[in-house]
């Protein structure tokens, strides 16, 4: 059977993702998928002295076809990579159509699945057919490879027109940083419950209202825009043009003091979560602010599919209705707000939330190595105000 699934076609590239706990299973496993002709990962057999752990498995992750999720007590209950390994991997999973078996959980115990995943048929491989039906989706997923079946067969439309602001208001400051007027009015913030692709703290969506206009940068801010404010450089990928990151919350705050002084104002801030999502949709209520095709985000965004694994300049790809430019990819953006697992209680006013877990800032917008998933104009992650990494960066709000 493998060999009529394999002749004339490569091997099934299967990633592991797994809790370092389990690793004699996974390594075992690991060596059976090996014997069987396809082509798995394993951090310990593929990563090369000298490499980047966390930049080679999201790219791992990236160029599977099927990602294996080992299940157990250590891996559901431990804090810590596996768990955004199985967040890459929902990403990658929420790219293909629906009938396309590209993410599998499998429990190596009994155990609890983890609530993101219970959408899934897991399978026991504990038990005694326990891989043969590993194998049996496995083949599943290579018979559709090799079907070459349309992407965007299965995917739900809303199809709704996209309107767009005919004359856009701008001014450029003294750091040639350009902002965009926003004018007030309201939105349903968050994600819908039928929203492909929607995670639990999206929502419940809740009306906001943004009561004054406010300007927002039209670029995330520029590595030469940071280096005229705060002197250095911090970023990993280098470019006057390209998007400042490698900055933490802190680091963030710092150059906004900086940059009031400089300006002798104090209108410089983050924007909150509700300003940016409102900025962000531009009217819209579709996943992404022009439409819900995913096929359509390379028009829009850098992201897994289409960056090469590193930023680019800011503002060449297509803006928003409202004149904003890589609001979807290209990095991550911290706000102000504070994390909330959910949106009970989140302010009416558009105001950051800031009575939440006070060690962690919500950042939003995906990045270069994100899948559609997570650019989608709802989708939110959090990280340690202190945390710096070279996907993470921000855009900057002015007061009226």
């Amino acid at each position: 059977m493998m060999d009529e699934i394999h002749k004339g076609t490569s091997p099934l590239r299967i990633f592991l993702c797994h809790s370092s706990g389990d690793k004699p299973e996974v390594r075992n496993l690991y060596q059976r998928l090996s014997s069987d002709g396809f082509d798995p990962w394993l951090d310990e057999e593929n990563i090369l002295g000298g490499q980047k752990w966390e930049f080679e498995i999201a790219k791992a992750v990236k160029n599977s076809d099927v990602v294996i999720v080992c299940l157990s007590h250590k891996a559901i209950n431990k804090s810590g990579y596996v768990q955004k390994e199985i967040k890459f991997a929902l990403d990658k999973a929420d790219e293909q159509p629906e009938d396309t078996v590209s993410l599998i959980p499998l429990k190596l115990e009994e155990c609890n699945v983890p609530e993101r995943l219970r959408h899934l048929h897991w399978i026991d491989f504990f038990e005694e057919k326990g891989y043969e039906r590993l194998t049996i989706s496995l083949q599943k997923c290579a018979e559709t490879i090799t079907s070459g079946i349309d992407s965007e067969s299965n995917l739900i439309q809303r199809h709704e027109e996209v309107i767009y602001v005919e004359e856009i208001e701008t001014f450029i400051n003294t750091i040639d940083m350009e902002f965009v007027l926003i004018q007030p009015g309201d939105f349903d913030m968050g994600s819908p419950a039928n929203e492909t692709g929607r995670q639990d703290n999206e929502g419940p969506v809740h009306h906001v209202t943004i009561s004054e206009a406010f300007y927002l940068s039209k670029y995330e801010v520029t590595q030469k825009q940071w280096h005229e404010v705060m002197g250095d450089n911090p970023s990993h990928f280098k470019g006057d043009d390209l998007p400042v990151e490698n900055v933490s919350w802190n680091d963030v705050q710092e150059f906004i003091k900086k940059f009031n002084k400089k300006e002798n104002t104090h209108k410089y801030r983050l924007p909150s979560e509700a300003e940016w999502e409102y900025a962000a949709r531009a009217g819209t209520t579709t996943r992404y602010s022009f439409g819900d095709k995913y096929s359509k985000l390379e028009e829009y965004a850098w992201y897994i599919k289409n960056s090469g694994d590193k930023t680019h300049p800011v503002g060449k790809k297509g803006a928003n209705p409202w004149g904003l430019y890589d609001v979807h990819g290209n990095i991550w953006e911290w706000v102000q707000d504070e994390w909330h697992g959910k949106y009970d209680g989140a302010p009416a006013d558009g105001s950051a939330w800031e009575d939440g877990v006070d060690v962690i800032r919500v950042i939003l917008g995906g990045s270069w190595f994100s899948g559609a998933r997570a650019c989608r104009s709802a989708n939110r992650n959090c990280s340690a105000p202190g945390d710096r990494y070279h996907y993470l960066g921000f855009r900057l709000f002015q007061e009226v």
